[in-house]
């Protein structure tokens, strides 16, 4: 079932797909997502936009958060930049916290390609109690 998940988000989230985000790893309350921030990602300061980070987060937690087939929706999300950061790859990965039947939260870290901690993100689901992609 985790390989159908994968293959639902890599295909289903254009945005994520837009932006270049990659999902490498999706077990049961955990996921890793991985992109590259490019001249294009900067802000008006120079330093790579909070809303990419924030996206990255987003993706990372939104898989997490699916990946025991449970369509879970945010409630709530916030995240906490540590340092700015400059173009290069990033590594976003989602754990869960805590797995409720009908609330869920999750923690997201964001690191650099040097292991270089850069944001951390915290993030709570509602459970729709309807799958993400049928059985086959």
């Amino acid at each position: 079932m985790t390989d159908q998940l994968k293959n639902h988000f890599i295909e289903y989230d254009r945005f994520a797909r837009e932006l270049g985000f990659r999902l490498t790893e999706l077990e049961e309350g955990q996921a890793t997502v991985i992109a590259e921030a490019g001249e294009d990602h900067l802000n008006a300061a120079g330093v790579v936009h909070g809303g990419f980070l924030f996206a990255l987060a987003d993706v990372a937690f939104a898989a997490a958060s699916n990946a025991r087939n449970n369509l879970s929706l945010a409630i709530h999300a916030d995240i906490l930049y540590h340092q700015a950061g400059m173009p290069g790859t990033y590594i976003a990965r989602a754990r869960e916290i805590k797995d409720g039947r009908k609330i869920a939260s999750y923690q997201v870290t964001i690191h650099t390609g040097d292991e270089e901690l850069v944001a951390s993100f915290t993030g709570t689901v509602y459970r729709k109690g309807t799958r993400v992609v049928e059985e086959r």
